[in-house]
């Protein structure tokens, strides 16, 4: 995904896009303490290229929950997908 920030175009700036971009889900999920939660929002609300991919990424999460909210994953996908996120947190490999 490629997109360009409006502003100074410093590295900050791209930094700043890149971890608005990378962090998206946690923001959209509420999985963020306060102060990065502030951070992201500041960001979005100044750089229309990162708020557009947000707001595109709020729409397929809807979507996504509009048409799989009558399904469920089964058990054993689960649990994998879980372990999976457990080992890349504590930074093993399976």
């Amino acid at each position: 995904m490629s997109h360009h920030c409006t502003g100074a175009g410093t590295g900050d700036q791209l930094s700043d896009c890149t971890e608005a971009l990378l962090r998206v889900y946690e923001f959209l999920d509420g999985e963020m303490g306060p102060a990065e939660c502030a951070k992201i929002q500041a960001h979005l609300d100044a750089c229309g290229p990162c708020l557009k991919q947000y707001n595109l990424d709020l729409a397929l999460k809807a979507l996504i929950r509009r048409s799989c909210a009558c399904e469920q994953a089964p058990v054993e996908l689960r649990t994998t997908i879980l372990h999976r996120i457990t080992m890349v947190r504590l930074g093993g490999t399976d």
